[in-house]
């Protein structure tokens, strides 16, 4: 449909600032508020604003779904020493599977949606305003009555987790009927990529949605118990990332042969794998076809804390698929990004952008 001169100007005013009220766009236009909210009115009508914030229909964003939570981090001076105090230095910081990867691909200049829940508490309040400022949060729910999760982990002298505590009982309100309150949304992705803190039922949604969109689906491992929220129907799943023990948690089976566990995934259907082992590196197919690439070595003494590595990962590699990299490029990608962040006390390395890693792999001459 043809649009008028104010509602050309107004798509204008909100595309450069989705969050915009009404009585600002008035006086900018011009005219009363009424008039305004018939504008806009019009404009949804005529499928141009999907919603408020004032979301444009040409909007496209790697939507991320999944946990959205406080990181409190516990730094053991000394090896740790069970039945007595332990000296530590703390830190809090926002953090989460998805929120992670979310924040990491708005850093490597993606437009990034998170969709995810948190507490109707002044913690999940400032996450959703600190986000804000990188990525779009019209998709985080305030949930009353519920807190936001909260993950505890203690790291020792080395910079390797001892223990972690998840809070997570907020996870379950991610359900079938929330990822449905959402399709307005996901119709507006480029590619969604999932953590499995959401419920078995939101994947098979997800699945099935992005089958019907054909829109590009990622899914990330958490941990091993989160394994049970991956459905056996799995075919189609454009990637899959996972550890050698959530892949062997899935698959029901002690193997060890991290290449034979990626080789599994491909046999299930999905389109391109990813398993991680740590120091071994990981393994990465498609096809049927299997190659290895060497984690980078980080010397001891430069390790600082490896907590978010994964996600650092998972971003890096998605964001390469998705700007035209080749797989063997994402996944090399993706291992240097790892390494940058468990040189920094942040679960998400500040500094990462895509001319750091390239820095870094001009040394090590592997792309």
């Amino acid at each position: 449909m043809d649009l008028n001169r104010n509602e050309k100007k107004l798509l204008k005013i909100l595309e450069d600032n989705p969050y915009i009220s009404q009585k600002d766009i008035a006086q900018i236009l011009e005219i009363s508020r009424p008039a305004v909210a018939n504008l806009i009115s019009s404009l949804q009508n005529k499928g141009h604003i999907l919603g408020k914030p004032y979301v444009l229909s040409q909007d496209r964003y790697i939507t991320c779904v999944g946990s959205a939570n406080i990181d409190y981090t516990f730094k053991l001076e000394e090896e740790m020493k069970l039945g007595t105090s332990n000296p530590i230095n703390s830190n809090t910081s926002f953090g989460g599977v998805i929120r992670n990867v979310a924040e990491n691909l708005a850093r490597l200049d993606c437009k990034v949606s998170l969709m995810s829940v948190v507490g109707d508490d002044a913690y999940g309040e400032n996450l959703i305003q600190s986000s804000k400022k990188l990525m779009e949060v019209f998709a985080v729910d305030k949930l009353k009555g519920k807190t936001t999760g909260g993950y505890y982990s203690i790291i020792n002298p080395k910079g390797n987790m001892d223990v972690g505590y998840a809070d997570m009982s907020i996870n379950s309100s991610m359900d079938r009927s929330w990822v449905l309150e959402h399709k307005r949304h996901l119709n507006l992705s480029s590619w969604i990529i999932a953590d499995l803190n959401i419920s078995k039922e939101a994947v098979e949604s997800l699945i099935e949605f992005t089958r019907n969109e054909d829109i590009p689906l990622g899914i990330i491992g958490v941990s091993t118990p989160k394994m049970k929220h991956l459905p056996k129907d799995i075919k189609g799943i454009d990637i899959i990332i996972c550890n050698k023990d959530e892949s062997q948690t899935y698959f029901k089976t002690d193997n060890e042969n991290v290449e034979e566990l990626c080789q599994m995934w491909l046999e299930k259907g999905v389109k391109k794998a990813v398993v991680t082992a740590g120091t071994a590196g990981s393994y990465y197919g498609e096809k049927k076809q299997v190659k290895h690439q060497n984690a980078f070595v980080v010397e001891d003494n430069l390790v600082i804390d490896v907590t978010g590595a994964g996600d650092s990962f998972s971003s890096a590699l998605i964001y390469s698929l998705t700007t035209d990299h080749s797989f063997k490029e994402s996944v090399i990608i993706g291992t240097m990004s790892s390494s940058l962040t468990i040189q920094v006390p942040y679960s998400v390395n500040p500094e990462l952008s895509m001319n750091l890693i390239k820095r870094e792999l001009t040394k090590n001459e592997n792309i």
